[in-house]
């Protein structure tokens, strides 16, 4: 059999097997392009034009886009390529419309087309829109004569997904990518340690220690929408130091205190208020840890702030048995 009378068979039978199908399929992109070219020529040498302006094609919902710009410039330079006609270059296009505040070519803006032309020297505008389709890209193109901003020939051709037709296609339907920003964290308050949920922020600004008593100089800050009435409890809100003694509060000291009274604050309502725990005997520290056990707004939770040391260095004198 001659190597004739097999290609014949391989084609009745199919694609040949040893030629690429992307090799088909972008000498079918180009042939479609080059045909594509060939009506515009057409048209502009049946309108006596010489000089093509090529505006960058719309897609289906008027928007201007970056495969738009591809294909414009696609059938500018096939165009080009066949040496008919000139074809002006797509920068000064765009510049001179931008310069001349010309968004689209139409009867409404005749004037502004006229100058438009002028300065480029343009016999005729090709404006055109593009529409995806299973087959392809379905493209019209239109010249427009500068003179009246009105039609004078039209031509319409599809090209196949191919080449970098198909590429520029994949990345146009790809979603967009989202930038997901990690949610930012309020800044960590001054002091010595802090807790935060979220009904409010206690922090502890500073220890005080003096004649066998460690005063807590806190701040209560209402961080929900809301009023909130922030309380503890007495006996089970103590400190712990680095020895692992307890230090309590006693009612004397703490009549009008946080455990006893407690704070009533607005939303965003911030306030001063004082812990004073009394050390136990023979006990000396300079390290602390705050067992916070809560009534209000959160019934019966308990947290604990460590790390806590006293701001004067010095330890707490032990208290008289």
């Amino acid at each position: 059999m001659s190597i004739l009378k097999l290609f014949v068979l391989m084609l009745g039978l199919g694609l040949p097997s040893w030629l690429p199908t992307p090799l088909w399929a972008s000498a079918d992109y180009e042939e479609s392009l080059k045909h594509l070219a060939e009506d515009v020529i057409a048209e502009a040498v049946k309108a006596k034009k010489q000089r093509l302006a090529f505006l960058d094609f719309i897609d289906s919902k008027g928007n201007a886009t970056a495969l738009g710009q591809f294909l414009a410039e696609e059938v500018g330079t096939q165009i080009l390529v066949a040496g008919e006609l000139n074809v002006v270059e797509p920068t000064l296009v765009r510049s001179t419309l931008k310069k001349l505040h010309l968004a689209q070519i139409d009867t409404a803006h005749a004037k502004a087309v006229r100058r438009a032309a002028k300065a480029i020297r343009a016999d005729v505008f090709i404006s055109g829109s593009y529409l995806e389709t299973l087959d392809g890209v379905q493209i019209t193109a239109k010249l427009v004569s500068p003179l009246n901003a009105q039609m004078v020939g039209a031509v319409r051709g599809t090209l196949p997904k191919a080449g970098p037709l198909g590429e520029l296609i994949k990345d146009a339907n790809k979603p967009p990518v989202v930038n997901v920003e990690n949610p930012k964290t309020p800044p960590l308050p001054a002091g010595l340690g802090f807790h935060r949920n979220e009904y409010y922020e206690l922090v502890v600004q500073s220890i005080e220690q003096q004649d066998g008593h460690a005063k807590l100089d806190v701040t209560m800050e209402n961080r929900s929408s809301r009023d909130v009435k922030v309380l503890c409890l007495l006996h089970d809100t103590v400190l712990r130091d680095d020895h692992g003694a307890a230090w309590h509060q006693g009612i004397e000291e703490n009549r009008e205190g946080l455990c006893t009274r407690g704070l009533e604050l607005s939303p965003r309502q911030k306030e001063h208020a004082i812990l004073t725990f009394t050390a136990p005997p023979d006990a000396s520290a300079s390290q602390f840890t705050l067992h916070y056990h809560e009534k209000s707004p959160r019934r019966d939770a308990a947290f604990t702030i460590d790390g806590l040391k006293a701001e004067s260095g010095a330890v707490v004198a032990p208290m008289n048995p």
